[in-house]
């Protein structure tokens, strides 16, 4: 029986400690429900979450303006690439020109009956053909109102049979590609 209420005494005096350590607890947590500890962490929280806000605020705005920014750096990149793209070929077309101009010097005045002149016309013509698939195009200029974005006046000459400021002759012929000038036409311009 010794050995029960031993254990009985032990158990009592586990309890009783518990008891206290609760007690203490309570004690804490007493001190921090404080009314006036309350009303404080209250305008705390309150100046915490105006805080918290602004700076929500400003990283939304921040991510906004940076997600235009990448959407404006997309769009000028895609324009960018459609370009490049576009005149990419500029360069060879430009060297072909030159070309182009020996066929019309070498068909110029021929026989068009002569086979060695239907070659030579049938080449120019097709190299010509695929050079208006990449986007080149002819200038016209005979007769035409001389533009100075698009002609370049060799000569001036008066003319009785055409206006002022109209083309007499072309020298050489003008192209663009995609609708930019990459040679002028060379002319003579009636004064």
């Amino acid at each position: 029986m010794d050995e029960k209420n031993l254990n009985d005494d032990k158990l009592n005096k586990e309890q009783s400690e518990d008891k206290e350590i609760l007690e203490e607890d309570e004690v804490i947590d007493g001190e921090i429900v404080d009314d006036d500890y309350e009303a404080v962490d209250e305008d705390e929280n309150e100046i915490n979450n105006d805080k918290l806000e602004e700076d929500f605020n400003e990283f939304k705005d921040k991510y906004q303006r940076l997600l235009a920014d990448f959407t404006n750096y997309k769009q000028r990149e895609e324009a960018s690439k459609a370009d490049f793209k576009k005149y990419a070929v500029s360069n060879l077309v430009e060297k072909l020109l030159p070309v182009l101009d020996n066929f019309d010097r070498a068909l110029k005045d021929q026989n068009t009956e002569d086979g060695l002149v239907k070659g030579i016309l049938m080449t120019r013509d097709e190299m010509l053909s695929i050079l208006k698939n990449e986007g080149l195009e002819e200038i016209s200029s005979d007769g035409e109102l001389f533009d100075p974005n698009i002609h370049q006046a060799v000569l001036a000459e008066d003319s009785d049979e055409v206006e002022s400021d109209h083309i007499i002759e072309t020298f050489q012929k003008g192209y663009k590609l995609n609708n930019r000038v990459i040679r002028p036409a060379m002319v003579k311009v009636a004064k």
